[in-house]
């Protein structure tokens, strides 16, 4: 029965997380010691393998609607997931990024992750439930922190692994500049090196001093990758966070 419940929380970080390698199961579940066994898991479960960028044991992806149905008895919230299968490989690098991210602060001792939506699982609530959410400006995911008053602090998460068209900031930054739960930088964009994070905190000045958005340092918090995980990564050696 405990192997058949993490066979079914396995399943469900796949459907929320849409593309997955062995290694960030492990890195996120922290149960096992050995990638056979979680590769045998995946396996047992239906989920699509396939070979990808000399990863070892490839990625992993659901092609098959059975396995969404499978999680509804055990999570009754559970929205309906839409199967998008190889349409998800055009951007697996960014997937990689996110599961990476969400594994560190889920594990950290440094923030209570109560709860997460990732891309995938917006784009499966219905539209009452994405709270003005628009398919056209999906974050790369949203996240409540447990404060140590009870609490809980919403937070818009962005990694931006490469640089998007100027426009296209204007429209992300308004999108968020607008929404009543946007305050005191909840709208955290981890950049994958220190020019991205540059570029953004320009772009953040330049659409402040032309009257587009409130001002600089009121919604947004810019930090590298590198950055990210120096303060919040688990130290695998001794166990402690770096």
């Amino acid at each position: 029965m405990k192997r058949q419940l993490m066979k079914i929380q396995v399943l469900r970080f796949v459907a929320e997380q849409g593309v997955v390698r062995v290694s960030d199961v492990m890195d996120y579940f922290r149960k096992w010691d050995s990638e056979h066994a979680v590769r045998v898991m995946m396996n047992e479960l239906g989920i699509t393998h396939q070979q990808y960028g000399g990863f070892q044991y490839g990625i992993w992806f659901i092609e098959d609607k059975k396995n969404f149905e499978m999680l509804k008895p055990f999570y009754n919230d559970i929205p309906n997931f839409k199967v998008r299968g190889k349409s998800l490989l055009v951007k697996v690098a960014h997937s990689l990024g996110i599961n990476h991210i969400r594994a560190v602060l889920e594990n950290s001792e440094k923030i209570r992750v109560v709860k997460w939506w990732s891309e995938e699982y917006l784009r499966a609530l219905p539209p009452f439930r994405r709270d003005g959410i628009s398919m056209h400006k999906i974050p790369d995911a949203i996240f409540w922190h447990l404060r140590k008053d009870g609490s809980k602090q919403k937070f818009f998460l962005e990694y931006e692994r490469s640089l998007k068209a100027p426009k296209r900031y204007l429209e992300i930054f308004q999108f968020y500049d607008r929404r009543h739960d946007v305050k005191n930088n909840n709208v955290i964009y981890i950049c994958e090196n220190d020019p991205i994070k540059v570029k953004l905190q320009k772009i953040e000045t330049e659409l402040t001093k032309g009257g587009k958005i409130k001002g600089t340092g009121l919604n947004f918090s810019f930090v590298t990758m590198e950055e990210f995980n120096k303060a919040y990564a688990v130290n695998e050696e001794k166990g402690e966070i770096r």
